[in-house]
This record gives structure tokens, sequence and C-alpha cells, in this order.
């Protein structure tokens, strides 16, 4: 007997409560831009932790069921509740900020190197049993961050990584720590909405200045083809990808 009711449907609820394992998640994310039931109630889980994210759990049950959903996103741990802040959060790093970096030797954030437009990249800093927070102009090596974007547009694919003073790359989105493997862009979702990206990375940075980018595009590279389009590019540079949306902001990394 045919329900109506998509088998991933329990998957985006538990996306949200934390309780799916990679493969999971993995499988879900493919899974969301196929099915219009499966990627609404995404986006109404969504929109009520943007309601009221701090409603107690029988206002949250109010609204839930105003909004169509059988059970509301309960955090299971102090790490999980900070990371489904994400969703929530609206202060972020904007690529409008002014650039902390001008005018220092040999590392120029240059404000007009990334597009202006309405996609947002925000960054936050997750640590265990604290409220996930947006990050300033600086960061710390072993900071595990984690990221949220906007799509409007509907680009297909991103990218998300950081670029030191030594022209050093470190991948966030996708992640890539094995040089034998040449992992590929994530499928972006589109809309207006705030994307969270449900792993939070840390990377042991050696330099002092980094600028992370966030590249939403049409066509789906691989990082070793990013890479290969960086070279003998600055740090502050964007991909040289035709109709790519580029956002990118520079950092301090601090002891």
């Amino acid at each position: 007997m045919n329900t109506g009711i998509c088998p991933m449907r329990g998957h985006v609820d538990n996306h949200f409560a934390r309780r799916l394992k990679p493969r999971e998640e993995h499988s879900l994310r493919e899974h969301l831009p196929g099915c219009g039931a499966c990627k609404s109630i995404y986006e109404r889980h969504l929109l009520l932790r943007r309601l009221d994210p701090k409603a107690s759990r029988g206002d949250q049950d109010r609204l839930g069921q105003g909004l169509g959903l059988v059970r509301p996103p309960l955090p299971v741990a102090p790490a999980a509740a900070a990371l489904s802040v994400l969703a929530v959060l609206v202060l972020g790093v904007m690529a409008t900020r002014p650039d902390p970096f001008a005018n220092t030797e040999g590392f120029t954030a240059r404000g007009g190197a990334a597009t202006a437009s309405s996609e947002a990249l925000r960054v936050y800093r997750v640590r265990p049993g604290l409220a996930a927070e947006a990050v300033g102009e600086a960061i710390r090596p072993g900071d595990e961050l984690a990221f949220a974007y906007q799509n409007p547009r509907a680009r297909k694919w991103l990218l998300i990584y950081g670029v030191d003073e030594h022209n050093h790359v470190y991948w966030f989105h996708p992640s890539w720590s094995d040089p034998d493997t040449n992992p590929l862009a994530v499928q972006a979702f589109e809309g207006m909405a705030l994307h969270e990206l449900p792993e939070a990375i840390s990377h042991t940075f050696d330099g002092k200045r980094l600028v992370l980018h966030g590249v939403l595009s049409d066509e789906r590279l691989s990082v070793k083809q990013a890479e290969a389009l960086m070279q003998g590019r600055t740090p502050s540079d964007p991909l040289p990808l035709p109709g790519a949306e580029n956002t990118s902001f520079p950092m301090r990394v601090e002891p």
C-alpha cells in the first residue's frame, strides 16, 4: 500500500535531531534536490528554528504542528545542540566585511576580488558543550569550523576552502585528507534559506593569515582541478571559473 509518504522523510527529522550516521547524511543530501516533499519538510524545519530557536518543548511542539511537522527537531547532546544552531543563527561573516589585512605586504585581500552577491557564506566556531558562535575576524589553529550558505541563484555545486599566505590550501567542503583521492564539489541546495553543512572541520594552520573562499558553481570541480586553477594566483583571488558566485573574506590566525 502506498501511503504517499517518502521513506526518506524520517532522515530529514533525524538530520535535525543529529541522529544520522555519515552515510545516511550523504544519502539525504543526494536525495533532497529531487524530492519536493522531503525538501519542503527540510525547509519547514529551518523555518521552525528561525521562528523561535529558544522556545520551550511545548512551544516548539505547537509551532511544529502549525508547520505540518510530525515532530520538532530536538538536540541529543550539547555538541549536537551547538551544531544545530547553525540553521538559525542570523549573524555571520559576510563578503562585504572590511578587510583587516589591506596594505599588508604580500597578502592583500582585495574587496573587488570576490563577487558581491546575495549568496552569503557564514562560518561558525563549534566547541563541545557550548553554543556555536559566529566567527569574527580571527580563528585559532585547531578550531572546528562549520559553515552555512544561501543559494538563491540555484547553483548546483559548492566548494569551501582556505588559502594562507604561504599559498597552502585547506579544504573544508569537500573535506580532503587523503592525497590519493580527488573529492568533488558538494551538492548545493537552492533558495534563500540558510543551508547548514553538517560537518565541522578543523585544520592545523601554519600561517598567520587565511582567506576563506566559498564558490557556488554549475560546474562540478574536483579539489585537484580547483587547486590547478589557483596556481599563480594570490590567496585572495577567486577561482577563475566562468559564471561562478564567489564569496571570500580574510581572517587572522591567532595562537
